[in-house]
């Protein structure tokens, strides 16, 4: 979502250059007319440096995505938490296609458009570089004072790459947003994941015994399968009693109503009164629940019931269980166990998350703010360029600098700002929207609520961003 917005932004503005450069050539276009050069000649020579540059740099970021620097290095983290075999990069055809050929073909066909439509006007026109008038002319602004008004003027003027930027802004926030969106799921899994384990060790016997150990918590795991976007995820389904102090899930003697746990529930979008259905695929049987309610557990999909309907549903003895829960390590034999799985080891295993993704999430970060501040800086260079003729007339007329900044460069200020209050939390709903489909072969919770100090940190950059272009500006015209 991300790449392909980026795309679109790229060539958007490599359009506009486009475009500033045809008007500022108008009249040396209109003399190639007049002598007999033919529009399709120029409309060619117009395309062939955006298409040539964005060929170029899709092939070197292709090259970097398949170097060691690239998914090797983002593989990294994996291989050295999880034992997993080296794997090569696949060079599949799509991928190539997409890289490769896709950029160029879209770069072409937008500016084919931009620039046909800008090499139609008549040659007269072109040769005294007449200016389409645009409509913002005939506004009636009489409230905002000199300053203000001439502002508003401007910033109509130019609308178009006003509208650039605050798209450019957009893509950019996107990208954001999936960083955050990743670190702070990460994050909360981490911060969940140890406050909600109140057990010191879950024992899961491969032979039961009769007898509930001392000092233990007895519970029926099950383990079943959802599907959710086309993956198959284990979830368990955990019978315990009602008095079990690890839990706050107040089980009720049903076969049919579960409790969910809050990963579960987010990972699967429901609630209360909402129906589940769990397979079994050794069995190939389906079971139908009904969520009677969420409890705060985010350490893995669980479903909870009581543990005698449990039992009656799956067959099984009165006294049956396989899982033990305790505050304290209990001795039993291990040849009776699966596993001893303990607290520490699941607070281990959850800050795992963050420390695999910090790579990723900073990548994401730098990668959207030089591209927010690559986008500022040329939309503001167009737009000083556009009015490099009135500047100048203003500093004939003894308009000191600081005058000449406030009419033709803080009012991107603004423009900056409202883009801000409609891109970030347009940006966030629609990551949100995305975001389960990233991560839809993950058996994890998805609580993705931002703090509002995040939102005070997206903003701030925001203005640190736009403030040291506005600043590179100032000094490059000194």
């Amino acid at each position: 979502y991300g790449l392909v917005g980026s795309e679109m932004c790229i060539r958007d503005r490599i359009s506009v250059f486009v475009v500033h450069g045809i008007e500022r050539e108008s009249s040396v276009i209109g003399a190639l007319y007049a002598l007999g050069v033919k529009r399709n000649d120029l409309l060619r020579h117009y395309l062939t440096l955006p298409v040539c540059v964005t060929m170029l740099f899709s092939v070197l970021g292709t090259v970097i995505g398949y170097s060691p620097i690239g998914v090797q290095n983002q593989m990294a983290d994996a291989y050295a938490y999880f034992s997993i075999k080296q794997m090569s990069p696949v060079y599949a055809p799509y991928i190539l296609a997409y890289a490769l050929v896709m950029p160029g073909v879209m770069a072409a066909i937008v500016n084919w458009f931009v620039i046909r439509g800008k090499l139609s006007r008549p040659v007269l026109s072109l040769m005294r570089k007449e200016a389409k008038e645009p409509p913002v002319r005939k506004v009636q602004i009489h409230r905002f004072g000199f300053i203000g008004t001439f502002r508003l003027r401007q910033m109509l003027r130019e609308l178009r790459t006003g509208l650039t930027v605050v798209f450019g802004l957009f893509i950019c926030m996107l990208i954001t947003m999936l960083a955050l969106d990743c670190y702070v799921m990460c994050e909360n899994v981490n911060v969940e994941s140890k406050r909600d384990t109140k057990f010191s060790y879950m024992y899961t016997y491969k032979y039961p015994d009769e007898k509930v150990p001392a000092h233990g918590a007895p519970g029926f795991a099950k383990s079943l399968k959802r599907e959710m976007y086309g993956n198959n995820l284990d979830v368990t389904l955990l019978g315990i009693t009602k008095d079990n102090p690890y839990f706050d899930a107040k089980v009720t003697k049903s076969a049919n109503r579960v409790i969910l746990s809050s990963a579960a529930a987010e990972k699967y979008q429901l609630g209360k009164g909402d129906k589940i259905i769990l397979t079994d695929e050794e069995e190939e049987r389906d079971y139908a629940f009904t969520v009677d309610g969420v409890t705060n557990y985010s350490a893995g999909l669980y479903v909870f019931m009581n543990i005698d309907s449990m039992r009656e549903l799956f067959g099984q003895e009165d006294t049956y269980f396989n899982v033990v829960f305790s505050d304290r390590k209990l001795s039993i034999p291990s040849g009776k166990l699966y596993s001893i799985l303990s607290r520490q080891e699941i607070e281990k295993s959850s800050e795992i998350f963050v420390n695999m993704m910090m790579n990723m999430i900073y990548t994401l970060l730098i990668v959207s703010a030089v591209i927010f501040c690559v986008v500022m800086y040329l939309m503001m260079k167009v737009m000083i360029d556009r009015s490099a003729f009135s500047i100048s007339l203003m500093k004939v007329f003894g308009y000191r600098r600081r005058e000449i900044r406030r009419l033709y460069l803080d009012g991107n200020f603004y423009v900056i700002l409202l883009g801000a209050v409609i891109c970030v939390p347009l940006a966030k709903w629609s990551m949100d929207l995305v975001y389960p489909y990233c991560i839809a072969n993950v058996a994890i919770g998805m609580d993705l609520k931002f703090t509002p100090q995040i939102y005070i940190m997206i903003y701030g950059g925001i203005l640190l961003c736009y403030m040291a272009v506005s600043y590179t500006h100032l000094r490059a015209h000194e």
